[in-house]
């Protein structure tokens, strides 16, 4: 049995491996895809579907209702509206 200690560590890279892989399929769609090219209101439809994307997946719903309990994420103020459907 592990220590808590050696599992945080261990689950820390797991979930930093997993990141990075998300992050770099995310970014090659996003550059195939052109969408820093698209019109302001593609731009904001996407931020807004791209939201409702992750938000729907039950482990980071999950987990991001978690940090946002324990008050772990950042507050976020968004004036230009950015993240509206329409």
């Amino acid at each position: 049995m592990r220590s808590p200690e050696e599992h945080f560590v261990q689950l820390e890279i797991i979930i930093q491996r997993h990141a990075a892989a998300l992050e770099a399929e995310v970014r090659a769609l996003q550059a195939d895809d052109e969408t820093a090219n698209w019109p302001p209101d593609w731009k904001r439809y996407y931020n807004w579907r791209f939201s409702q994307i992750f938000a729907s997946v039950k482990i980071f719903r999950n987990w991001g209702a978690d940090a946002a309990a324990w008050k772990l994420l950042p507050s976020r103020v968004y004036p230009n509206r950015g993240n509206q459907k329409d």
